[in-house]
Parts: structure tokens; C-alpha cells; sequence
């Protein structure tokens, strides 16, 4: 099942099937899969390349779409009319990856690109984890 906002905010922005798009992780393909199958110009992107594999074994007449990115240490000789990234932010615990990641998008948006970037939560709630203890039982 799709996330319904990447759709939505396609059409209230404009943004056509020609329009270049870049999906920052993707995961298992789920927003990737729409857009592809619409006619989009998508890029779908992700850090693990264990996710990339499996979305080119799941969607083989897109498999060159496809690409393993880490925005924290890759760049890309690209602009994009829309990126969107659904529920990585979170992902990101430190200052510092979080600002990455931002600068990552505000780097590769064309001059008047649209980011979508859809967080967990409930907006008014903040967490901080220590990552020195994130994986103790």
C-alpha cells in the first residue's frame, strides 16, 4: 500500500511524469512501485543494498532505476523536481546526520524543487536516544 501524501503531493505541486524525482530510501519499493507503474521519472534510492536488491528482484522492468545512495557520504551530479523520503528522518539520531541529510536535499533540489519528507511521530512529542546503548537488549 502506497503512502497516499507522496501521490497527493505530486498533483498538488505539479509534479509530472516527466518531472525528475528522487526517493531517499526506499525500503522494500512500496512508494517506488506506484510511481514507477504511474509513468513516473523516478529515482528510487536506498542505503542498503540488501533493499535495493530486493526491490530489483520485485519490480524487474525497473531494475535500472534502481540505486544504493548513502546522502550522508555520496553526492549526486543531479537536480531533482520533487525528492521525497518517507519515514528516514527518524532514523537519523544525531545532529549532525540529520543536517546531512538536509543538506542532501537542499543540494539536490532544482531551482524550484518541492522535498517531501514525512516523519514518525505525533509532532509535538521529542525523543533522543543514546546510540551507544540502541541495540542492548
Amino acid at each position: 500500500m502506497r503512502t497516499a501524501i507522496v501521490m497527493d503531493t505530486c498533483c498538488k505541486y505539479e509534479i509530472t511524469k516527466s518531472s525528475s524525482v528522487l526517493e531517499i530510501d526506499c525500503g522494500e519499493g512500496r512508494d517506488s512501485k506506484t510511481m514507477l507503474e504511474e509513468g513516473y521519472n523516478l529515482m528510487p534510492s536506498d542505503v542498503s543494498s540488501e533493499a535495493i536488491a530486493y526491490c530489483k528482484k520485485l519490480m524487474l522492468d525497473y531494475e535500472d532505476k534502481f540505486c544504493v545512495l548513502d546522502c550522508l557520504s555520496n553526492d549526486l551530479n543531479s537536480k531533482f523536481d520533487f525528492i521525497f523520503s518517507v519515514a528516514v528522518i527518524h532514523m537519523l539520531v544525531q545532529d549532525d546526520d540529520r543536517k546531512g541529510f538536509y543538506n542532501f536535499v537542499h543540494k539536490h533540489l532544482g531551482e524550484n524543487g518541492i522535498a517531501l519528507i514525512c516523519a514518525m511521530g505525533d509532532g509535538e512529542t521529542m525523543m533522543q536516544s543514546d546510540i551507544a546503548n540502541a541495540f542492548i537488549l
